[in-house]
């Protein structure tokens, strides 16, 4: 292995020795080349500067020292030879004369109005194509700075180091045409452009309309760019005073632009979530934020150089950032995400019991869910009997599926395994403040609660699911004379099963699809909300001509209550009838096992051959199983979910083992806690009143 990097270093080492030597870069700038050979020279120069440091300097120096070194070196041999100091100044004074600024100040580093997916293609289209020759000295800066770490040896820049290189643009250059005096129009030019930008974005419907009192021209994104005249009029007319007056209201226009998006963000909070509007308060914040930082390099004469490196630094930092495919999907996915996680969190309140009530309630809604799959059950052996072709096949057990999970939850009833996913986020929600002694403590009894609460509704399940079957089984060889499920089919059954079989592995791909519904169900949930479908269905005039204004009204919260649930367990059914057939269309062995169904199976299986399959190894194996599947189901899900709901909400490393101990010290001192609603002394009778949420 060290072999390799060795080899690989070499290799890397070896294509950095072909730049060309320091004296060969010094001696070879010309202000008579053409700009593309010009631009070319510079690449190589910064290059030559930022590559990395060899074995000994490394040893010497961190790396970001050796840059600036390297940098100090190249204005030290050009001290030494004025005639090549005299053309790198005059070359590098022709590349800012004839390439334009605007795009570097106003489009590096931002995120462009494009949309998020339009934005993804233009990503990949810039890592993939090669880079355009535009004259633009944005396009040269993806060119002088392609590395993610480029922006740290620029930020460390002491100030000496600056003033020199600022010497050298300005070495034996003509009275009148100073380099930085020729950037001062195109850094006004940019002010303008991007005041223009932010009231085109900051006055749009989708965020005038998240604002209170949202009338366009009292907005402060449309009153940036008369306060910019104005304060550009002033400098005009050489009035210190109104200079600075207009730079104080300038700012605090851009403090309450800031608000204003405070405001936005806070709606989306409440009222749902949408990914180009997430995209454009990105947009907004880097734009408002790049403002206030070309307004101090215009306006303030006295700004420190190392101000201005670090300007520079942030310009590579932000352009880094904004071409990389991943930093984009991670900045607007994350306040969706958190979203996502938020509506879960409030489904799942009601599947977690705290008391001795509600843990009863737990076991006999859960009973339900177990009779309603025992139906469910009926129904698939019922399709599989008719022999359709895949894809109909899939899509009619798709169709029981989901119509055994909307009514389960149309009935009020429970199914275990629909429960982690959703409690998961609820959990999160209170990973707050976990140092606190207090608040650790009511996260544990949170935990607590929710895994006797699985455990109340698999016992539910799997209390009624068993005999609902052998119930529907006695009825139906009552009825037709026949067996709920073929002889012929309950060894294969019964050995599918098996504890030592896939039926583990295909658990853990249920808990995976589990998971999913559950991201559908709150994507759902979003959606409805951000696009008030629940107001409108109820003030649809069609609806209330046709049902009266109180049935639509209530035709409205139905939905607004229920949209949740039925996407995710709609999904849930049609994910677990379709998938397996269409992984045996392509040739891979999947399929899936629920622990609710897989019971039913079982019992049906077992309720066909009689009771001396009890005797025998196959079907105790497949009530190993059938544990297993249950395992897999809640372990799976809860895990997904918790992982997305501590990411979204950034819930650091020691608070989760600080989370991890205080559980594991429970488990020690109260075991019997997790399964029964017992309190400290081990009683089971704790008052309703003793449990109190956590907020």
């Amino acid at each position: 292995m060290m072999a390799r990097f060795k080899l690989w270093r070499d290799r890397f080492a070896g294509r950095h020795s072909a730049l060309p030597t320091l004296d060969v870069l010094a001696a070879s700038a010309s202000a008579g080349d053409s700009l593309e050979n010009r631009l070319n020279w510079l690449v190589d120069v910064v290059q030559w500067i930022r590559r990395p440091g060899h074995e000994d300097e490394a040893a010497a120096a961190p790396e970001i020292q050796i840059q600036a070194g390297r940098l100090r070196r190249f204005l030290d041999v050009l001290d030494k030879n004025p005639e090549w100091k005299r053309s790198v100044a005059q070359t590098l004074r022709s590349i800012i004369r004839e390439t334009g600024a605007m795009e570097l100040f106003t489009e590096t580093g931002l995120p462009r109005q494009f949309g998020m997916v339009h934005e993804m293609g233009e990503r990949l289209a810039r890592k993939l194509l090669p880079p355009s020759g535009s004259a633009e000295l944005g396009v040269l800066f993806d060119r002088l700075f392609p590395h993610a770490h480029d922006d740290a040896w620029i930020e460390k820049l002491d100030a000496a180091t600056l003033r020199r290189f600022h010497d050298l643009f300005e070495f034996e250059a003509e009275a009148g045409k100073k380099t930085w005096g020729e950037m001062t129009d195109e850094l006004e030019d940019a002010l303008f452009q991007l005041a223009a930008q932010l009231r085109i974005s900051g006055c749009s419907a989708a965020i005038r309309t998240r604002i209170k009192h949202g009338r366009m021209r009292e907005l402060p994104f449309f009153k940036l760019t008369g306060a910019l005249q104005a304060l550009v009029a002033a400098r005009k007319g050489g009035d210190p005073a109104a200079i600075l007056a207009g730079l104080n209201h300038l700012r605090g226009l851009l403090e309450t632009c800031h608000q204003a998006l405070e405001e936005v963000l806070g709606h989306l909070e409440t009222r749902g979530v949408s990914t180009d509007v997430v995209y454009q308060l990105a947009f907004l914040e880097a734009a408002l934020d790049r403002f206030a930082v070309l307004l101090e390099l215009n306006f303030d004469q006295e700004l420190p150089l190392t101000q201005i490196g670090a300007f520079v630094a942030r310009l590579v930092r932000e352009n880094r950032a904004r071409e990389s495919v991943r930093e984009l999907l991670r900045q607007n996915f994350h306040l969706l995400t958190r979203k996502m996680v938020e509506r879960n969190a409030e489904t799942g309140e009601h599947y977690i019991a705290r008391t001795p009530g509600e843990y009863a309630k737990m076991l006999q809604s859960a009973a339900g869910g177990g009779v309603i799959m025992a139906f469910t059950t009926w129904f698939k052996l019922t399709i599989l009997g008719w022999h359709l072709p895949g894809l109909m096949q899939g899509l009619a057990a798709s169709l029981n599926y989901a119509g055994g999970f909307v009514g389960i939850q149309l009935s009020g009833a429970t199914l275990a395994t629909k429960q982690p996913a959703n409690t998961a986020p609820a959990l999160a929600h209170r990973m707050h403040q976990v140092r606190d002694p207090a608040a650790q403590e009511a996260l544990v009894d949170e935990i607590v609660y929710l895994i006797r609460s699985q455990f109340a509704s698999i016992v539910g399940n799997l209390a009624l699911v068993v005999p609902a079957t052998m119930t529907l089984h006695l009825a139906i060889l009552w009825v037709t004379g026949g067996p709920m499920l073929p002889l012929d089919r309950t060894a294969k059954t019964i050995h599918s099963l098996t504890i030592f079989g896939p039926s583990i592995f295909y658990a853990g791909f249920t808990g995976v699809l589990l998971w999913a519904s559950s991201l559908v169900a709150a994507w759902a949930d979003n959606w409805f909300v951000c696009h008030r479908i629940g107001e409108a269905l109820s003030s649809d005039r069609r609806l209330v001509r046709t049902l009266g204004t109180s049935r639509a009204l209530r035709f409205g919260r139905f939905w607004s209550k229920n949209i949740a649930g039925l996407a995710g367990n709609i999904s849930f059914g049609v994910m677990l009838g379709l998938i397996p057939e269409l992984a045996a269309f392509a040739g891979i062995p999947l399929d899936i096992r629920h622990v609710t169904l897989s019971s039913s199976m079982l019992t049906a299986a077992a309720a066909s051959i009689g009771p001396s399959v009890m005797t025998t190894a196959p079907f105790w194996l497949a009530v190993a199983g059938i544990a297993g599947i249950g395992f897999m189901n809640v372990t799976v899900s809860f895990s997904l979910a918790m992982l997305v709901a501590i990411r979204a909400r950034g819930i650091q490393s020691p608070e989760r083992r600080a989370i991890y101990r205080s559980l594991l010290l429970r488990v020690w001192r109260q075991p019997l806690s997790f399964v029964l609603p017992v309190g400290p002394d081990g009683s089971s009778n704790i008052p309703e009143t003793a449990v109190t949420k956590v907020p």
